[in-house]
């Protein structure tokens, strides 16, 4: 059993190994995307601050109409930080339409922050490796079945290096780095794999969130106790009518928190809607963190539900992007993250070198034997 598990470790390792080397380094990559991009666009991402008040959700729709005619607010977020830009997502036909950033305090369209075409295009070479169909093509099969792999790949080499008896903790966990070629080689790999299991696992379970959805809907099951139909239902259907006025909900939400909220996200709403508003709180754990209103478009509240409110699988339900990232876990679950994604390819060479050296070993040892004979 054990040379079974090792062979399909070794296979797997050169066939999905590959893709799993450019899905860790693009993930790496994209981990740093927020910092990056806001670094690279002061007078977009940011905004000098300004005595006067910023411009209200329905202010800011109205002068959306001059400076992009033609089109129409489909989502706007609005950052608690006087400092900050607003997004918004504007359309002019069916589809999801394209995100910019507007000056809160006057409505200007400043664009899209610089780099972004960089970063989409790495998400997607993440995600679909950049192959036709994107989300409905082979490229979300193909990084889907390597992050299985890469749950068989961590759980099957903790076995094969699980020791026999009593082991020093410094062979365990510490590489030998005075070694050379093979040896060196295998305590990196098996070393450095032992640091990062938990992490790969946890990355490998989140990330088939998003590559099956049979997947998606047991974990929703398993984590709140509601079958993923149970979930959708809640999910209001647009319905054709008079726009209602936004003001008097983000009004009364500003007021339930004080104007507390790093982000405050909401979309127009039709007659017999209620407006919604997904809000992370200033002292929010990380980003997915949301907080969900609802409101009666005369501003009375009609439902709330809290993130710090709600079980504890729910809020891992509902924090699947953070989980992948590590950023649920804070700064320091976010640079291990990044750091054990930007070190696949150590076990990908490592893997392919132990592989060969294998191979000539044994080729060396037949020779001998046909010499010997």
């Amino acid at each position: 059993m054990r040379n079974a598990l090792f062979q399909l470790h070794w296979l797997l390792g050169l066939t999905a190994g590959l893709v799993l080397m450019l899905v860790g380094v693009t993930g790496g990559i994209l981990s740093v995307e927020e910092e990056v991009t806001g670094l690279m666009s002061p007078g977009i991402v940011t905004v000098p601050a300004r005595e006067g008040p910023r411009l209200t959700p329905d202010a800011l729709v109205a002068r959306l109409k001059d400076e992009a005619p033609g089109k129409r607010v489909t989502l706007m977020i609005l950052n608690g930080a006087p400092d900050r830009a607003a997004q918004v997502r504007l359309a002019d036909g069916p589809g999801r339409g394209t995100e910019t950033y507007v000056d809160p305090y006057d409505g200007r369209v400043l664009g899209p922050a610089r780099g972004e075409g960089f970063f989409e295009t790495v998400r997607r070479l993440h995600r679909w490796l950049l192959l036709p169909g994107d989300g409905d093509g082979w490229g979300r099969t193909i990084t889907g079945a390597s992050a299985l792999a890469l749950v068989y790949l961590a759980l099957s080499g903790l076995y094969l290096r699980w020791p026999k008896g009593r082991r020093d903790w410094r062979i365990w966990l510490k590489p030998a780095l005075n070694r050379r070629g093979r040896a060196l080689y295998w305590s990196l790999h098996a070393v450095v794999g032992t640091w990062v299991l938990v992490l790969y696992l946890v990355m490998a379970l989140t990330g088939l969130w998003w590559s099956y959805g049979w997947y998606r809907d047991g974990a929703t099951t398993l984590l709140t106790g509601r079958p993923p139909a149970a979930a959708q239902a809640r999910t209001m259907t647009k319905k054709e009518g008079a726009p209602v006025p936004l003001d008097p909900a983000f009004a009364a939400f500003a007021a339930a928190t004080n104007g507390h909220y790093a982000t405050a996200s909401l979309a127009p709403a039709r007659e017999g809607e209620t407006v919604r508003i997904r809000a992370v709180a200033a002292d929010a754990a990380h980003f997915q963190a949301r907080d969900e209103w609802r409101f009666r478009p005369d501003g009375t509240l009609a439902s709330r539900d809290l993130y710090a409110e709600r079980a504890w699988g729910a809020r891992l339900a509902g924090s699947m992007l953070a989980l992948h990232e590590g950023k649920f876990f804070g700064p320091v679950g976010w640079i291990a993250f990044m750091l054990a994604a930007l070190a696949m390819p150590l076990f990908g060479v490592t893997g392919l070198l132990l592989y060969l050296g294998r191979r000539r070993s044994r080729r060396r040892h037949a020779a001998a034997a046909v010499q010997a004979a």
